[in-house]
């Protein structure tokens, strides 16, 4: 059975381990068709909360750069919140996928995709909302685990532990980044000699 876009929704927020269990056998195509109505959806009330003056407080993608420059400025917000969204899938589903992988999860990557696109739903639709943005933020990140659960045939335990692994990756990559641009740094500000001043 294919469930219509007001169902996933719907679904995704208050009843995501059945709804997960419903779109087993949707593909990669579906689901990608799925977060890019999410996304466009999402990089407009960025562009709007962001030209109110309050997108940025609540994290919302591009909203700083919206609330900067009036229409100008919210063309720009929307654009880069599209951007945003469509990286910040690929890395986290990868990710998530090398620890769905560990844990010997064997719904395949396309399950990974699935997780992770379903799982911003809460997010994407209600993140604008003071407070509740928040909340549906943490919702989110309990769904991706029921996700995990669900397309890759885990028990809970497992799956918390493969998404644990995905913000542990993450963690290490941060540590190089900043190790290397600290490094980087002081390499060029030791390099940079000041003109000696003969009397």
């Amino acid at each position: 059975m294919t469930l219509s876009l007001s169902e996933k929704i719907t679904g995704f927020i208050l009843r995501p381990s059945e709804t997960f269990r419903e779109v087993r056998t949707e593909t990669f195509g579906d689901a990608a068709t799925y977060f890019a109505v999410l996304l466009i959806i999402n990089a407009v009330l960025s562009a709007i909360v962001g030209l109110l003056g309050f997108g940025s407080a609540l994290g919302m993608p591009g909203a700083g750069i919206a609330g900067a420059g009036g229409v100008g400025g919210m063309i720009a917000a929307f654009i880069f919140a599209v951007i945003a969204g469509i990286i910040g899938l690929v890395l986290g589903s990868i990710l998530l996928h090398i620890g769905v992988i560990v844990m010997g999860g064997s719904g395949g990557f396309v399950g990974t995709f699935k997780a992770t696109v379903y799982a911003l739903t809460p997010y994407y639709l209600l993140g604008w909302i003071p407070v509740i943005g928040a909340l549906a933020g943490i919702w989110g990140l309990i769904v991706e685990i029921l996700g995990i659960r669900e397309l890759h045939d885990m028990d809970t335990g497992k799956a918390v532990i493969a998404w644990l692994i995905s913000i542990v990756i993450v963690i290490i990559i941060a540590a190089i980044v900043g190790v290397a641009l600290f490094s980087f740094l002081t390499i060029a500000s030791s390099s940079v000699t000041t003109p000696s001043v003969t009397p």
